[in-house]
């Protein structure tokens, strides 16, 4: 089918932009992975994921890598719709869910089952119908919209959730945390800065750029930072990762991994005790005992894990 260019917006950047994106979704990747583990990735020339609003689990369970998770698929739900009535925000929604189908690697389940892309449409619908693009929005005056608009609707916005570190806390629901999840994951893969600027880092793009090593038949492909609530101290730990992996000295891909598994609830606790702290050089004995209180109902008496993570904390300071 022949490709069809709907020029909108008068500035030349923005229009490369969304070039750019038509160009990603003309094509996709399609994995072979041989039993040695060796994955060889072909691209497919089909535009059916750019020039389609509705995509079909069928089409989908086609590709290589994903017949096997499509035979197994149960669910009644069987397409996906793009009926956003902005044609460039239909095109950035488009490429966000392609991205999760082929490089997050999301299930399908997640990807078909679920009512929040259905209502993050309709509210897109009423109250943005003409917006050039979501990256122009304000993700904290879109935010508050999208709340009054969910209570408008009568859906529910928040819940009453046990933490870690107190006996409760009030938080946002899925569906009303959906707005921002979406508008971030949509500025992450949108991002051209260098990866080790990013707050969300790929192994793949690592790996082509620094030869950094990684088991490809593995799909932890991500290391996101944008669990430490602490811009400073996000910013140290990144650092003192990049260090590591170049390194390349007893530090691998897995090893980072493992230490962003435990960090983000440490320094929440550490920063709960410590709230102005913009780094790690005052910790003391009392506040790795407060952790250490918390940790050993975590671990359930997994002694092996308790002492990796005490040892890691006790020599890191960033």
């Amino acid at each position: 089918m022949k490709k069809t260019k709907t020029v909108i917006h008068p500035y030349r950047e923005e229009l490369r932009f969304h070039e750019r994106l038509e160009q990603e979704l003309s094509t996709y990747p399609e994995k072979t992975i041989h039993t040695d583990g060796s994955v060889v990735v072909e691209h497919v020339n089909n535009p059916y994921f750019l020039v389609n609003d509705k995509w079909n689990i069928d089409f989908i369970g086609e590709i290589k890598q994903f017949k096997m998770i499509a035979e197994n698929y149960e669910h009644s739900t069987k397409n996906i719709h793009f009926r956003i009535k902005s044609i460039t925000v239909n095109l950035e929604a488009k490429y966000l869910w392609y991205h999760e189908l082929f490089h997050a690697e999301r299930a399908l389940i997640t990807i078909f089952v679920g009512q929040c892309w259905s209502v993050l449409t309709k509210f897109l619908n009423e109250k943005h119908p003409t917006l050039f693009s979501l990256l122009d929005l304000d993700i904290d005056k879109a935010e508050r919209e999208w709340l009054l608009w969910l209570r408008e609707q009568n859906f529910k916005t928040h819940e009453i959730q046990k933490h870690a570190f107190h006996a409760e806390v009030t938080r946002k629901t899925h569906l009303a945390g959906y707005l921002r999840l979406f508008l971030s994951k949509l500025l992450q893969i949108t991002d051209t800065r260098e990866e080790w600027e990013k707050d969300r880092w790929d192994i793949r793009i690592l790996h082509n750029k620094y030869g950094i090593h990684y088991n490809k038949s593995n799909s932890a492909y991500h290391l996101d930072f944008t669990k430490v609530e602490n811009i400073n101290i996000r910013q140290q730990i990144k650092k003192y990762l990049k260090l590591r992996l170049l390194s390349k000295q007893n530090f691998t891909w897995a090893s980072a991994i493992i230490d962003m598994s435990f960090l983000p609830n440490f320094l929440s606790c550490v920063t709960s005790m410590e709230p102005r702290w913009n780094d790690l050089r005052g910790l003391k004995r009392s506040h790795i005992e407060r952790y250490v209180q918390w940790l050993h109902e975590y671990t359930q008496g997994n002694i092996k894990q308790k002492m990796h993570i005490l040892n890691v904390i006790l020599t890191k300071r960033f």
